[in-house]
Order: C-alpha cells, then sequence, then structure tokens
C-alpha cells in the first residue's frame, strides 16, 4: 500500500516540477570578425547572461568545461570558455545548467582559432523578476544607447519600486548620468573656443563613464588631432620668429606649447631656455668687442663675454705693422715687428657695479732680421769696417735671416661699461724665455682699449 502510494505521489509531483521550471533563449551574436585569441589548437565560445542567472557548464568531450575568465559588463555577466579542437572532439555538444531553468544545448564543434558569442535571453524576466529589475534593465540598455535622459527616468522609476533593494546604486548611477551631462556641456564649449587639449580631457572622462559613447569617442579623436595640429603650428611659428630675431614672440609660443603639454614640450622647453639665456645675455650686454692700442702693438682686437655674477673668458691679438712688412721680407723698413696673444677669465666682484677684472696667460713674439753672423741687419748702408751685402742676390747665404724673441707674458686688467660703450686698461709682465735676448722684450707693457657691447 505504501509502494503504491509513493509512486502515485512521484508521478503526480514529476509533471508540476518540469512545468515549474522555466525556459530560456539563446541567441547566437557571433560576428564573422571575432578570432580566439589563444594557440592554434583552440577556439573559445563567450555567453552572456543576466546577473541573476549564474551558469554552469558541462561537455560531452571534455570531463571540465575551461571557464578560464569571467566579467561583469553592466547588468550581465560573460563567461569566456576555452576548448580545444580536432577531430577526436567532433560532435561536442555543450549544455548550459541554471537553477530554477530548463538546461540549455549548443554544438560547440568549432574550428582553430574560432570564436563564438552566445546570449542568454529570460523571456518572462519582467513578469519574474519585477519592477526594480525591468526598469533598471531599461535604464542599462538606455544608458548604453547613450539615450541618458531615458536612462535617468528609467533609474528614478526603479528607485520607487517596492522591490527596489537598499543595496542598489542606483544613485551612482543617476549621478554618473549628471555627471556625463555636464562634462559634454564643458567639452563642447572647450571645443567651440578652440581649447582643444581641455575638450579631449572631458571626452575622456565622458568615455570613462560611458565607454559606448561614440560621439564621445569621435569627438576626443578630433579634439586629439586638431590639438596635436595646434602644438605643432606653435612649434613651427615660434622656430620662424626665432629665425627672424623676434624672440618675445618666440618665447611666448614655446611657453604655451610647453603649458599645453604638448608632446613637443620637451624641445620646446630647451629652446624657451636658449632664448632666456641669449635675452638675459643681450640685456647685460655680456658680448664685448673693443679696440686696444700699445706703443709696440698699435694694432689691437680683442673680445669676451662680461657676465653679471658669473665667470667669462675673453681673447685679445695685437700686432706691431712691422709684422706685415717682414712677411713681405722688407728688410731695411722693419724695425721691431711685435705679436702678443692673450687669453683669460673675467669675473665681476661686484654685480651692481659694471666694472670687471680679467687676467690670464699670454705669449709674446718680437722678430727682427739678423746677419749671418747673428747681429741686426741694417739695411744695405755700409758702416765702417763692415762688409756690406746685396740683397739683390737670391741667395740664401746673402739673404738675412727672421729670428723671433719669445716671451711667456701673464697679464691682469679693468674693463668698465658706460652704457653701450667699453673701456679697457691691461697691464702685461713678460717673462722672456732665455736670458740671451732679454733686452730684445721690455719687460712690463701697458694697453689700452675702447669699444662696445651689446
Amino acid at each position: 500500500m505504501k509502494t503504491k502510494f509513493f509512486i502515485l505521489t512521484f508521478f503526480l509531483v514529476l509533471p508540476f516540477y518540469a512545468f515549474s521550471q522555466r525556459s530560456l533563449e539563446i541567441q547566437d551574436v557571433s560576428t564573422g570578425m571575432n578570432v580566439f585569441s589563444g594557440k592554434d589548437t583552440e577556439a573559445g565560445i563567450v555567453i552572456s547572461a543576466p546577473l541573476t542567472i549564474p551558469l554552469t557548464f558541462e561537455s560531452t568531450h571534455d570531463k571540465v568545461v575551461d571557464v578560464f575568465n569571467k566579467e561583469i559588463k553592466g547588468e550581465e555577466q560573460l563567461y569566456y570558455i576555452r576548448f580545444n579542437t580536432g577531430k577526436r572532439y567532433r560532435g561536442r555538444k555543450l549544455t548550459i545548467i541554471t537553477n530554477d531553468y530548463l538546461p540549455l544545448t549548443i554544438i560547440a564543434e568549432l574550428e582553430p582559432k574560432e570564436l563564438k558569442q552566445y546570449k542568454i535571453i529570460d523571456p518572462d524576466a519582467e513578469f519574474v523578476y519585477g519592477c526594480y529589475y525591468e526598469y533598471r534593465k531599461r535604464g542599462t540598455e538606455f544608458f548604453q544607447k547613450c539615450m541618458y535622459d531615458e536612462a535617468k527616468e528609467q533609474y528614478l522609476i526603479a528607485k520607487e519600486c517596492s522591490d527596489c533593494p537598499e543595496n542598489a546604486n542606483l544613485d551612482e548611477l543617476i549621478a554618473n548620468i549628471d555627471s556625463i551631462f555636464l562634462y559634454q556641456k564643458q567639452a563642447d564649449e572647450a571645443y567651440e573656443l578652440l581649447d582643444y587639449r581641455k575638450s579631449s580631457v572631458l571626452y575622456s572622462k565622458i568615455l570613462t563613464l560611458n565607454p559606448s559613447d561614440a560621439q564621445a569617442s569621435q569627438k576626443r579623436y578630433e579634439s586629439i588631432t586638431k590639438y596635436s595640429n595646434d602644438c605643432q603650428k606653435y612649434f613651427d611659428m615660434a622656430e620662424v620668429y626665432k629665425t627672424n630675431g623676434e624672440y618675445d614672440k618666440a618665447l611666448e609660443l614655446y611657453d604655451k606649447i610647453v603649458s599645453e603639454n604638448c608632446g613637443n614640450a620637451l624641445v620646446a622647453s630647451s629652446e624657451a631656455k636658449k632664448i632666456r639665456i641669449l635675452m638675459n645675455s643681450r640685456k647685460q650686454r655680456v658680448k664685448v668687442y673693443a679696440y686696444e692700442y700699445s706703443k709696440n702693438t698699435p694694432i689691437g682686437i680683442t673680445t669676451g663675454s662680461y657676465k653679471n655674477k658669473k665667470v667669462g673668458g675673453y681673447f685679445s691679438l695685437s700686432v706691431h705693422q712691422d709684422l706685415f712688412k717682414a712677411f713681405q721680407k722688407d728688410y731695411a723698413e722693419v724695425e721691431k715687428p711685435e705679436l702678443n696673444v692673450s687669453f683669460g677669465w673675467t669675473i665681476n666682484p661686484v654685480s651692481s657695479f659694471p666694472l670687471w677684472i680679467f687676467f690670464g696667460p699670454g705669449y709674446t713674439g718680437i722678430g727682427e732680421f739678423v746677419d749671418k753672423n747673428g747681429d741686426r741687419y741694417v739695411g744695405e748702408e755700409e758702416e765702417e769696417g763692415v762688409e756690406s751685402y746685396d740683397t739683390t742676390d737670391d741667395s740664401d747665404d746673402n739673404n738675412p735671416t727672421f729670428k723671433i724673441y719669445s716671451a711667456i707674458s701673464p697679464e691682469v686688467g679693468l674693463l668698465g661699461k658706460i652704457g653701450p660703450i667699453v673701456l679697457r686698461y691691461t697691464f702685461q709682465y713678460r717673462f722672456a724665455i732665455s736670458k740671451e735676448y732679454e733686452d730684445k722684450i721690455k719687460s712690463t707693457r701697458h694697453v689700452f682699449g675702447i669699444g662696445f657691447c651689446f
């Protein structure tokens, strides 16, 4: 009797249980562009389902279905499944199992690198899940389509539903929409004002909240392109201004490139630094050119940099005109050809006062023509008891020899600036290299100079 009762109960409950389980729909949403990124012997399937419907899987050819990743996007969860391919897997079927729903089965016979995509839908979701889920789902769909007013309206209705859970993040979703409205307005205004850097940043903020916003993505691309073009245009104009000597205009554009954080900002910063150094140098009138005179070397020039608070350098060269006659072998006309070369350092001891001290080593060379006996050549005139030479003879034995007497000549001096005019005084002390001709080189030398600075 009891056995008959249990059998009767089983057959009564079984139909009730079977009909109580609902059916799901599955859609193939694959596109021809999909390629699985795994090994050449593998393929994949991506299945999306509502968050409220967790899935498990069984395969006719695999002991364990390899679900290698899960991802939540909006109100859906995506399951990434990996399969091995080949002849032994032909006829494979994948069974999708859920609670309270009848199982779904799909054919999973895949070619190497093939990727299939499926979407699971509950056709009775509105009836089953109630007010909150339906309006939230609608709001998410509108949001993904960038219909923000409609999405916000659906979220507001979902908040009023009696089945709205306490931990629902609808306020956050609504706040995101309000932020998108604000960013959109600010980005459009910046774009109209040609502030492409600002507009690209604002459009990026929109995409952070909604990566599906195609309009924001397009505007961001246009902003970045125009921004890059403007940066290059500013740089090219700055280079032209720099070449033309319009340093103020060039500096303004280089600084703009740096402030806009352009891709060429580092190069612009380097060029701006060079211009500032040059402009500061000109403001201080650092560069000096001067003519110098001394008794033994009336032809002299000097050039150098005389900086405020910093060490500079100089170079000086002075000659006697007889040196040029010596090159022409005008023996009789050459008295005492002399050459002075020096270089050194400049220091401004008091930055508020335009006076510089300079010092450095130098070289002095004094030449004369001597006869074959080593005596100074005095020309064709005969002295008593001295044999004269015929200078018209090209023989090396009859021509005098040009001899140079050398000395090391350290020097020190002062330079003062009066507007663009400079005055320079140099004191030089000479040490003959050989004592044999100390009498040939004067021990001291005084040099006076005048020139200009800029």
